[in-house]
């Protein structure tokens, strides 16, 4: 991904350099090329609850063995451009990091990215940007770009189109070292930033200053009042971060609780989650599990063991718990062998047909036992299949953990494949059970039925004599661009799923798609089925009638035979939804529904398996067709299974349509583009 320099140092950056500075220059290509560059995160913290709320991404030169900072290097790569090199290797390596922790299991955190006011000399940043966010699978909204305040009044009109073109692709934007120098309040009115930065100059005197505290709470007032989420840098004291919280302030980052970390550093924060109000990191959070909890689970009736499962498990837990239980089962059988074995022997030996041959004797001495001796004998044996098979389910065991570490979602979906009655979802390094409830209509996809055609990597579904019964669709918006809609009908694909709208998830405002009407017309003269899709952050059922409504009058136009969708899931951790409950979400959704179907169009909801689970109340929405969200990486390991744990029966429950993959591609569509399964079709 990273775009090497190809020309000569004069040619491609423009600095007239003497022979110590050429030198350097080459110097700091090399290391490029080498990856001598390190990325260190430094933790935010929300101070509300005191976890980590993301990290900010800085660049270190580990440079003949001594690492450097960035004073060190930076300027001389902003003298001379390079540092546009360097700010997109440290955007690379933070989405490598992150899709390793995916893919571990990890929750993830907002990282954010520090961007040069040198990247305005041309038009294409925030394209470039989500290219590379896109390629590594990262989902947009835990990336944040940070740029200063010298960008603003270097290349306003670049800055500007840059930021709104990052909020399209649902990236967050944020201004650095606010109050640093003079056009703060026109960056606040011109400029569509979600985070201000507070500049650490601005905390230092408001500790003991009156009249900079004023000035601390006047920007985060007026930031709030924008829809801002305020952080403040450089917090060094438990003076300023009570200052802070007194002042409402959201996040706070800087030395009191951590100096930029290494990756491993860093991580090790992560499965702690959070800091004490001393600035000391928390002590990971554990489950103690009794002797009387393993037997109560190996001994219960499989409710009683159902109910002990709706709760949270950590690695060791999970381990001593199946461990036992597969030890239980697998000695059982064992014991029923030996004991067979015994009895026969024991019988033999008491009909006299069984004795011991002495040499050069011809007479068969017998020996007969006690029942003392034969129960004696039994149990040897019993304790000998034991030990042998705890030895056995141990390693096995082992074996398969080791495996499951590997894969993206691995250990959920293998967890879900040891309890099949429950969900299991990630809550940080814990897994939280849920219970399936039985009384819901419940899918009858079959995974040995899915084919892959191995030439396209598109899934199919098939009947039991391998032909095809499903349909390939792909679901569009803004962020495909221009599409050739005729080449995607060529490709193969059966049908398309527009998005129509959007309504923001910070200022609530409802937004037509910009590329809606251009689909429409396009996918329509292509002769595909065509379906819609609206993204709501609807807080009320008025406002989900509003949504509705605004799709309707949007649809008047055009001939939609399709299902009307609502995209219900997260977009950002401060989003106007994140506190409705289950059962309101599920009131909006309602009224969304009922309007659209009133309207004499087909209703649907879109979610992943979490967000059906634990945000829905279900059971009040058997009536919609249901879209399900669950990518699964097929370009993995092709000798393995295509599911590697990963299997679309992870969601038990009645589905129409199945979004599997986010990473796929089409001819006609530039980048990726998301694939669909379609179970029956609609036209």
């Amino acid at each position: 991904m990273l775009q090497q320099p190809v020309l000569s140092a004069k040619q491609a950056y423009g600095e007239q350099f003497d022979v110590k500075g050429l030198n350097f220059f080459r110097r700091l290509l090399l290391a490029l090329q080498n990856k001598e560059f390190v990325v260190y995160f430094q933790p935010k913290v929300s101070i509300q609850d005191m976890k980590i709320a993301g990290a900010e991404a800085l660049v270190r030169w580990n440079y003949d063995g001594q690492v450097l900072p960035p004073v060190k290097f930076i300027p001389f790569c902003e003298r001379t451009g390079l540092v546009i090199d360097i700010d997109f290797y440290v955007l690379e390596e933070t989405c490598k990091k992150m899709r390793e922790w995916m893919d571990a299991g990890m929750q993830l955190v907002r990282i954010s990215v520090n961007f040069s006011k040198y990247h305005f000399n041309e038009e294409g940043v925030a394209e470039r940007i989500y290219n590379v966010i896109q390629h590594y699978g990262i989902p947009p909204e835990y990336i944040e770009v940070e740029f200063t305040e010298t960008a603003y009044l270097d290349k306003e009109e670049l800055l500007e189109s840059t930021v709104d073109k990052l909020r399209s692709y649902g990236i967050k934007s944020s201004i650095d070292d606010f109050g640093s120098g003079y056009s703060s309040l026109n960056l606040l009115q011109n400029m569509d930033f979600e985070v201000v930065k507070l500049d650490k100059s601005l905390l230092g005197k408001g500790v003991e200053n009156d009249k900079a505290k004023k000035v601390i709470s006047s920007i985060i007032h007026m930031a709030k009042e924008l829809d801002m989420e305020v952080l403040a840098e450089g917090v060094e004291t438990a003076e300023e971060l009570k200052l802070l919280r007194g002042l409402k302030c959201d996040i706070v980052q800087g030395f009191f609780f951590d100096k930029p970390l290494p990756v491993a550093e860093f991580e090790k924060r992560l499965r702690a989650g959070g800091y004490k109000e001393d600035g000391s990191v928390k002590e990971p959070e554990r489950i103690k599990m009794e002797l009387k909890d393993v037997e109560e689970i190996g001994n219960s009736s499989k409710n009683e063991a159902n109910s002990s499962l709706n709760r949270y498990l950590n690695y060791e837990e999970l381990y001593d718990r199946k461990r036992n239980n597969g030890m239980f089962i697998a000695g059982l059988v064992m014991l029923l062998v030996a004991i067979t074995v015994l009895l026969i022997t024991f019988f033999v030996i008491k009909s006299g047909k069984f004795g011991k041959k002495e040499a050069n004797v011809s007479s068969v001495v017998e020996k007969t036992y006690t029942q003392a001796e034969v129960d004696e004998l039994v149990s040897g044996r019993v304790a000998l299949a034991e030990e042998e098979t705890r030895t056995l389910v141990e390693r096995e065991y082992l074996s398969q953990i080791r495996e499951v570490a590997g894969e993206y979602s691995g250990m959920t979906n293998y967890l879900r494949s040891l309890y099949p009655d429950n969900l299991v979802f990630t809550d940080g390094s814990r897994y939280n059970f849920v219970a399936i409830n039985k009384d819901l209509k419940q899918s009858d996809v079959l995974e040995e039925l899915f084919v892959r055609d191995e030439t396209t990597g598109y899934l199919y579904y098939t009947d039991a004599s391998g032909n095809k019964t499903s349909y390939l669709g792909i679901d569009v918006s803004s962020h495909q661009g221009n599409i050739d809609w005729n080449s995607v009908k060529a490709a193969g694909v059966d049908f398309a799923v527009l998005r129509c709208g959007i309504r923001g998830y910070g200022t609530g405002k409802i937004v037509e798609d910009t590329q809606f009407k251009n689909n429409m017309l396009g996918a329509s003269n292509a002769d595909l089925p065509l379906a819609v899709y609206f993204y709501t952050q609807a807080i009320t059922t008025e406002e989900a009638v509003e949504e509705a409504q605004f799709v309707i009058d949007l649809l008047k136009p055009f001939t939609v035979k399709g299902p009307v969708v609502l995209d219900v899931e997260s977009a950002s951790s401060d989003e106007r939804i994140k506190d409705l409950t289950a059962g309101q979400r599920t009131d909006i959704i309602l009224a969304f529904c009922d309007a659209i179907k009133q309207a004499g169009y087909t209703p649907m909801i879109y979610a992943d398996s979490r967000f059906y689970t634990l945000r829905m109340e279900l059971e009040r929405l058997e009536e919609y067709d249901k879209w399900y969200a669950n990518y699964n990486n097929l370009g993995r390991d092709p000798s393995a299974s295509i599911w590697s744990y990963n299997s679309p029966l992870l969601f038990p429950y009645k589905y129409r349509m199945w979004q599997y993959s986010n990473t796929g591609r089409v001819n006609g569509i530039d980048g990726n583009v998301d694939l669909n399964v379609l179970f029956d079709k609609w036209w």
